[in-house]
């Protein structure tokens, strides 16, 4: 069953392996592990396939259809957790439904005693629910909304900078390439001077190519020092306009983000006076309802009415409490979603300006690195080829020494 788990395997070998010894090992290796096609180093051919599912058919058949129940499973589980985790991008999350206006209610004793007062209060209690509710699902529809526009602004960001920073590296790979060419050239001409220095030489002769080894160590010199003024000005400029373009995403991101949150804290706004005026509503009901049955009917009143209203001064108690806790539940949420986002924001630009200052520190060395190594392998060049001439010439010396 493990081997079936594998789906790239089409290759298998267990010879020396004491499950050889098991009757029905490789029929059973056909047909319960049919991405094989290989085994021994031998093609399984189909007639090999076709009797070993014939033999262990109805123990396949059970078998796929719990893979397919596990798979549908699995699908379900994976499609809710991209869903959660699009919703926690969004700070959405648990706004579609009733999960909000349920917490509400767990928490408040006082406020699920008076629902339950009498019908009117019921029916006031479904029409807050489904006012709430409704509340709650356009702020979650417009979190949706808002991250799709963050996400986009963060591509379109991406897109102009990697861009930017993938024309500079071609720009400076052709330059590199230019070195190396330029390197192989007049390590060339170096290398051909130097073999031609000898003491036979005639003196004019002689410093006249001790001449031309100062120029040419001069001019690799002058090149190299010409190519890393080219590549670190390209990389200053490039790092000073990702600062500009990291600038500007901070202030539409910024822009965008107190937008929303402007817009959900309106929203956050009617979902407190949509339940100020639910308390309101079942004040006005359980008053009334309490009034109807007359200063001298206090005993006809049901016990449990006059544990939740059996005065004023309870019953204001009482709705003062389920109160606090609603408005502790939506407050906390409206907290909640404002802390991450502008959290986010926050560590967001933060992350941008400390890669962006990295990428160039390691641009600035890469650039200084090769070309030190170019100027090195020059160096251990002249010094390679005075050691192999052993002259002790002064005016030769000077001349490999550049």
């Amino acid at each position: 069953m493990y081997l079936r788990k594998l789906k790239k395997l089409r290759s298998f070998n267990v010879d020396g392996n004491p499950c050889l010894e098991k009757e029905g090992y490789f029929d059973y290796l056909y047909a319960f592990v049919p991405q094989l096609i290989y085994c021994r180093y031998k093609m399984i051919t189909n007639k090999e396939r076709q009797l070993a599912l014939e033999q262990h058919h109805r123990t396949i058949s059970n078998l796929e259809e719990n893979e397919a129940k596990e798979k549908e499973e699995e699908d379900a589980r994976r499609a809710f957790e991209k869903h959660i985790d699009l919703l926690s991008k969004s700070y959405v999350e648990y706004l579609d439904g009733n999960y909000l206006f349920e917490q509400m209610f767990k928490h408040d004793g006082e406020g699920r005693n008076l629902i339950t007062l009498t019908e009117d209060t019921q029916v006031a209690y479904e029409e807050y629910k489904k006012t709430f509710s409704a509340i709650c699902q356009e702020l979650y529809e417009l979190g949706l909304k808002e991250e799709a526009r963050r996400r986009n602004e963060i591509r379109q960001f991406e897109d102009i900078v990697n861009g930017g920073k993938q024309k500079v590296q071609e720009d400076a790979r052709k330059t590199m390439d230019e070195v190396m060419k330029r390197k192989s050239e007049i390590f060339l001409d170096v290398k051909t001077l130097i073999e031609s220095m000898t003491g036979e030489l005639e003196t004019d002769v002689l410093e006249e190519k001790v001449e031309q080894a100062q120029r040419l160590s001069e001019d690799f010199n002058d090149f190299i020092s010409r190519i890393w003024t080219k590549l670190i000005y390209k990389e200053v400029v490039l790092h000073e306009q990702v600062d500009d373009i990291n600038e500007v995403f901070k202030i539409n991101m910024t822009d965008m983000v107190e937008s929303f949150l402007e817009a959900a804290q309106s929203y956050f706004a009617q979902l407190r006076n949509a339940d100020a005026e639910y308390n309101d509503n079942i004040n006005t009901i359980a008053t009334i309802y309490i009034n109807s049955f007359g200063t001298n009917d206090e005993n006809k009143i049901p016990p449990h009415v006059l544990e939740i209203c059996g005065d004023k001064d309870l019953l204001t108690n009482n709705l003062a409490a389920s109160r606090d806790v609603h408005l502790q539940i939506i407050d906390g949420r409206e907290d909640r979603m404002v802390g991450r986002l502008k959290n986010w924001l926050e560590k967001h630009v933060e992350k941008l300006i400390e890669e962006e200052s990295e990428r160039h520190r390691s641009g600035v060395l890469e650039i200084s690195h090769f070309l030190e190594f170019q100027r090195e392998e020059f160096d251990a060049l002249q010094l390679q080829r005075h050691l192999s001439i052993g002259s002790g010439d002064p005016d030769v010396i000077a001349a490999l020494e550049g």
